[in-house]
């Protein structure tokens, strides 16, 4: 069980790393391709993309745990909170 909640949280970490390492590798990427005398300062902001991916990561995971971030993410608050037997309950008082 342990090995499964570690590759869980393995890839929310690198979920939430990859965000803000693919943005900025990307525009590192693109002003590379514009002259290549850009180079040192796309090398400089694909590791500023680095240093930030980690540091979110770590972040999160310290501050709120990586599952409970990404369960209250993708979470359906229409339906959180919610008992049904109460709603059938009123339901039938309705009636």
């Amino acid at each position: 069980m342990k090995i499964f909640m570690f590759i869980i949280n393995a890839i929310f970490w690198l979920w939430l790393f990859i965000v803000p390492t693919g943005v900025l590798g990307l525009g590192a990427l693109w002003l590379y391709l514009k002259s290549g005398d850009n180079l040192p300062i796309s090398i400089i902001i694909a590791l500023i993309g680095f240093a930030i991916g980690v540091m979110l990561a770590e972040y999160v995971r310290k501050k709120y745990g990586l599952d409970i971030f990404f369960g209250r993410l993708h979470g359906s608050p229409d339906i959180d909170g919610v008992d049904s037997f109460n709603i059938k309950k009123s339901e039938n008082d309705e009636k």
